[in-house]
């Protein structure tokens, strides 16, 4: 049985009405054709109980043990909610006007942060549906514990690539000592959004589990080669 707040690593499939949507399996994306190059497939690393998945999905694992699989049928309350009636909104077209944008059927919106689907286009008034799209259905998964991730310096490099899900581990150079942590970052990580905000997560998260006292970042800039 896994605890609550334990780091693990787990795989996945979720259907829809038997159709794939949702996969950590690569082969499997592209036989279904929702492979998206710019996903990164292989089993994923989340903290259990701390809302990182479907509720459903967060309480099966609570119960799973390493190695275990299981096939999980969730109700919507368990995975992406029942439909509200009051997230179904008009919005008029000259809301969409300001900003040079001509909406149709179909087409996705974020308005004030909220997302959602043109559902309807009448008499200059514009229907959106702000509800998941699989909101009020029922989802299967196929839901298998990979690991548990318990040694000290997996578990930095598994913090590091909950934020930075690009970052490829095995370039990570890590020092520790009872009560510090030095994490090398790639030279790209200088460059990306927020940084500085993603490493003060990235610490925090290291301090609470290792219970150390300091966590350093290092950047390393070095001299290009020179094209001959």
């Amino acid at each position: 049985m896994v605890e609550k707040g334990k780091l693990v690593k787990i795989s996945y499939d979720g259907y829809v009405n038997e159709k794939l949507f949702d996969t950590t399996n690569e082969e499997l994306a592209k036989k279904e054709g929702i492979y998206n190059p710019r996903m990164i497939y292989g089993p994923v690393t989340i903290v259990v109980g701390e809302e990182m998945l479907l509720p459903g999905l967060d309480e099966a694992l609570l119960e799973m043990e390493v190695g275990e699989e299981r096939e999980l049928v969730l109700p919507p309350e368990k995975a992406f909610g029942k439909r509200d009636p009051s997230k179904v909104r008009v919005v008029p077209i000259k809301e969409f006007q300001k900003f040079n944008i001509r909406p149709v059927v179909g087409m996705p919106v974020n308005i004030d942060g909220n997302v959602g689907k043109v559902v309807s286009i009448n008499s200059g008034r514009v229907l959106v549906d702000f509800n998941h799209e699989f909101a009020g259905k029922e989802v299967k998964y196929r839901l298998k514990l990979e690991e548990v991730v318990e040694e000290p310096e997996e578990i930095v490099k598994e913090l590091v690539k909950m934020y930075i899900p690009s970052i490829n581990t095995d370039d990570l150079k890590i020092k520790m000592t009872k009560k510090t942590v030095t994490i090398n970052l790639p030279e790209v990580c200088s460059f990306m959004n927020n940084i500085q905000t993603i490493k003060m997560a990235i610490a925090n998260e290291v301090i609470k589990r290792l219970g150390v006292d300091k966590v350093s970042f290092v950047e390393t800039f070095e001299k290009k080669k020179e094209d001959n």
